[in-house]
């Protein structure tokens, strides 16, 4: 009456059919997870009563300068958000009389590493140094 072979062979097509079918609805899926998304991060460099001058190094390559004057309330404040960055190095050298600069690195909006320093001679300028791997998580700039 049936032919089992027959049978058997439309199992097997009907059941290729339905793995084809779910792979081209997992594909896209797929697709998105494996995409290789850069990592944004954002740095701000803050002092206080006067401004400073500094440079940020992307990479060990890209070089940008920056500068901040003061503002009315004595705090001048410089913030960058780069993309597609492994690792990263700020430098910023206050102005005479600051009497504080800090750097603050964030990802994702958490802190995840900072640096800061309190003048002790205010007519000298002092230099603040950061340096950023991603991946490098501060543990007192994460739970603050």
């Amino acid at each position: 009456m049936f032919d089992t072979n027959q049978n058997k062979g439309n199992n097997v097509k009907l059941r290729r059919l339905k793995h084809f079918i779910a792979c081209l609805f997992l594909l896209p899926v797929l697709m998105l997870s494996c995409s290789d998304e850069g990592i944004t991060i954002k740095f701000m460099v803050l002092s206080t009563v006067k401004g400073f001058d500094g440079y940020y190094i992307i990479d060990g390559d890209s070089i940008g300068y920056f500068s901040a004057t003061e503002n009315a309330y004595d705090t001048a404040m410089y913030e960058k958000e780069i993309d597609d960055v492994e690792y990263l190095e700020v430098s910023a050298t206050t102005r005479e009389d600051a009497t504080s600069i800090e750097i603050k690195v964030y990802r994702d909006d958490k802190k995840v590493k900072s640096s800061q320093t309190n003048i002790e001679d205010p007519f000298e300028p002092t230099i603040l140094n950061l340096e950023y791997s991603i991946g490098e998580e501060d543990e007192e700039a994460t739970s603050s």
